[in-house]
């Protein structure tokens, strides 16, 4: 894929990961989501164990298993089916996709731009901080369209 189909895709990527910002900020509660849900519905253990196809024991141990953070995707789809919910699955970047690959970009460029200085500075050809900063974007352009296979390293 090309820079600039990348960008397209991180662009929209980006506009859907932005509606679940506000969900991300959620704290799971203290009890987990399946007990509080399972509590809030009105739910036993014993009930939600009928309607997930599982024992009454199995639901109290991965009701203790989820607070853990051990469970398996497929538990938490078949829990969510029982309580007739939808299970989410997703992971929601601290910033846009499209910043945190341009900070990649600018990391690996001023490490090129600062051996490369180091090296015309040694031959008395040092960059001014505007041949400098000109230098640095354009490194950074010429990365974001073709990155090396390092790029994430």
């Amino acid at each position: 894929m090309n820079y600039w189909d990348k960008k397209t895709v991180c662009k929209q990527l980006d506009k859907k990961l932005t509606h679940l910002k506000d969900f991300a900020a959620f704290d799971v509660p203290q009890q987990g989501w399946i007990k509080t849900i399972r509590d809030a519905l009105g739910l036993s253990a014993k009930q939600l164990a009928k309607k997930t196809g599982m024992d009454q024991p199995r639901i109290s141990r991965l009701e203790r298993t989820e607070k853990q953070g051990n469970m398996t995707l497929a538990t938490l789809q078949k829990i969510a089916q029982g309580l007739n919910m939808k299970f989410v699955y997703g992971f929601v970047p601290e910033e846009s996709l499209e910043a945190m690959v341009k900070v990649q970009a600018k990391h690996i460029a001023l490490n090129r731009l600062k051996r490369l200085n180091d090296t015309m500075r040694l031959e008395k050809q040092g960059l001014s901080d505007p041949e400098q900063e000109q230098a640095l974007q354009d490194m950074i352009d010429k990365i974001l369209v073709d990155p090396p296979k390092d790029f994430w390293d």
